[in-house]
């Protein structure tokens, strides 16, 4: 998201090289999060998720020669939600981590639900 950011910014002051550098630099991260994806055990997720990067890795390319600002925009529509989604498991896995079973969520504290075995 910063690096699109810089990317607008440098091309809205026709600062080409440093355009071209940005969008590298977010090709890079996608293309990262793309090679990193495990398919054998990510199942349906990693296909999705995959799709996704090769669709945003396409779309920088298309950036590059022709320098949208509708593209830029569009992309980080797209990583906005991917950034939420992430930030949502990671919400999830904490809670999970900090073993909130047999507990209930009121208002930020935590209150201990009466178990009877």
């Amino acid at each position: 998201m910063k690096f699109l950011g810089q990317a607008q910014e440098k091309l809205d002051n026709e600062r080409t090289d440093l355009f071209a550098d940005r969008v590298e630099r977010v090709h890079r991260i996608i293309y990262h999060l793309y090679t990193t994806l495990d398919f054998d055990k990510g199942g349906e997720i990693a296909e999705k998720l995959g799709s996704l990067y090769s669709f945003i890795i396409s779309q920088l390319y298309i950036l590059n020669s022709t320098r949208s600002p509708e593209i830029i925009e569009d992309l980080r529509e797209i990583l906005s939600g991917l950034k939420d989604g992430w930030q949502g498991i990671e919400s999830r896995n904490v809670s999970e981590a900090n073993g909130n079973q047999g507990t209930e969520q009121t208002s930020g504290r935590q209150r201990v639900l009466s178990v009877q075995v």
